[in-house]
């Protein structure tokens, strides 16, 4: 033990680093609330976690269309990739969850004042980085939503007034989304934003802890209206426990989603996988999906301010908060304008992800099951006898004359080897063989509504079913 003691001795002598320690847990904390402040800790943990797994991952990955969605394949290929990118996912979505509500929570007490308020910006600004790490790294498997996703984001910046087409040329480093866009993409994920994230998390928990004084004071910068503001506790251990136990919980439930849940991945950004594909909003951005939708934002001319002047504005306002709210009050009843305000916020924001969710829901799981349909995840919920039945009706009516199937018949019409992937709802192959120029303007195809309706009804089970 003497060796060891002599190395902390030494250790101490040069950097102080006992003394730094016992100034990081020093300091009371108000115990009302007192859980509420607990997310920083957990922040932190998983931007540490992004920042150990992200390398991990580096050293099997090459940012390049030919070979990222390979190298992710042969990630994914051992129950050891899929958890640590699974680690690597959902971490980034806690992130978004975790900063977001220490936002809210920082504004409805008030908790901005004296000291607090660069806390404040800093918190507001690790919430609009963490968002640009999910984005920019959203890209990087290339599969066919991370590249569809791209383009309508870009699209978004490109029709930003006058300096949009500059900021699309930047993000996308040409016209269309491609090398160059992962490459500038895979640079900012790996190089510059886990650095600036660690730096905007870690400085005000660093600072809040750095004197004991100091800390008391800024953690409780107002006591509350009519409590006994001498009502604390230390900070360690009691405080410091708080924050163990959800960092724990929190990271216990990243665990489970990795193990229990694969990190998405869709089939690659080749040419023909991207013919058809309709990119749907993510779930961190669905509220300003939302605003693009209802009208007159769902213009080109008016949709910046819905994607970028009104947020905006928002963040500027937010971020001038400290200065211009002149309330000495902490509690929210007492601060109407801030309730009015907050809460109209958050109630807005929440219908707008509720009615997209409820909206887009069933145009994602079709796509969902189509993916996977693909990937040969699945096979399709058909009924075997109809499609037997479906066959022989697309045989006596000579349907392979024009058609391929596996290699056999005609090539007058388009190959329907893989139509139930395609267009894998019924509605549409029924429609479709009913007045084909209803669903194929210009096609040549004769129409079968001449068909019995039950024989009509198997030959739509047949086409149904060709998935490969």
């Amino acid at each position: 033990m003497k060796p060891l003691k002599a190395i902390f001795d030494w250790l101490e002598d040069r950097f102080g680093f006992g003394q730094t320690f016992k100034a990081l847990l020093a300091g009371k904390v108000e115990k009302h609330g007192a859980w509420l402040k607990t997310t920083g800790m957990a922040c932190l943990v998983l931007v540490l976690v992004e920042c150990i797994t992200g390398p991990v991952l580096a050293i099997y990955y090459s940012p390049t269309p030919a070979t990222a969605y390979s190298d992710i394949l042969a990630i994914e290929s051992n129950w050891v990739g899929q958890f640590i990118r699974g680690l690597h996912h959902w971490s980034s979505a806690a992130l978004i969850v975790l900063s977001l509500l220490t936002v809210i929570r920082l504004f409805f007490t008030a908790d901005y004042r004296k000291r607090r308020d660069a806390v404040w910006i800093l918190s507001i600004l690790f919430f609009n980085f963490v968002l640009f790490f999910q984005l920019t790294g959203h890209l990087l498997p290339w599969d066919t939503n991370a590249v569809s996703t791209a383009d309508v984001e870009a699209g978004f910046a490109g029709n930003l007034w006058v300096v949009g087409p500059l900021i699309k040329k930047f993000l996308l480093g040409g016209a269309h989304t491609g090398a160059v866009t992962l490459s500038r993409w895979y640079g900012f994920h790996v190089a510059l934003l886990p650095l600036i994230s660690l730096i905007l998390v870690a400085f005000p928990l660093y600072r809040n802890r750095m004197s004991s004084k100091r800390a008391e004071e800024e953690i409780t910068p107002e006591p509350l209206d009519g409590a006994i503001s001498d009502v604390r506790e230390d900070y360690y251990p009691f405080h410091m426990a708080k924050e163990m136990l959800v960092t724990v919980l929190v990271f216990s439930a990243v665990i489970v989603l990795a193990f229990m849940k694969h990190a998405p991945l869709e089939l690659q950004a080749t040419a023909q996988n991207m013919q058809g594909y309709n990119a749907l909003a993510e779930w961190y951005v669905l509220p300003l999906h939302g605003l693009t939708l209802i009208p007159p934002f769902n213009q080109a001319v008016f949709e910046p301010i819905a994607t970028f002047i009104g947020p905006g504005a928002l963040i500027t306002l937010l971020f001038f908060i400290p200065f211009i709210d002149r309330n000495k009050a902490t509690r929210l009843a007492k601060r109407p304008a801030a309730a009015i305000c907050g809460i109209g916020t958050l109630a807005l924001l929440g219908g707008l992800y509720g009615w997209v969710y409820v909206k887009e829901r069933p145009e994602a799981t079709k796509q969902a099951d189509r993916i996977a349909l693909l990937k040969g995840e699945k096979l399709p919920d058909v009924n075997a006898q109809l499609v037997a039945t479906g066959k022989k009706v697309y045989e006596s009516t000579g349907c392979g004359g024009c058609h391929v199937i596996h290699g056999t018949g005609g090539k007058g019409g388009p190959d329907l080897s893989k139509t139930g992937l395609e267009h894998p709802e019924r509605e549409w192959q029924l429609e479709h063989l009913r007045k084909p120029v209803s669903k194929t303007p210009g096609s040549t195809m004769p129409a079968y509504d001449y068909v019995k309706p039950d024989e009509l009804k198997a030959l739509t089970e047949y086409m149904v079913s060709l998935v490969k």
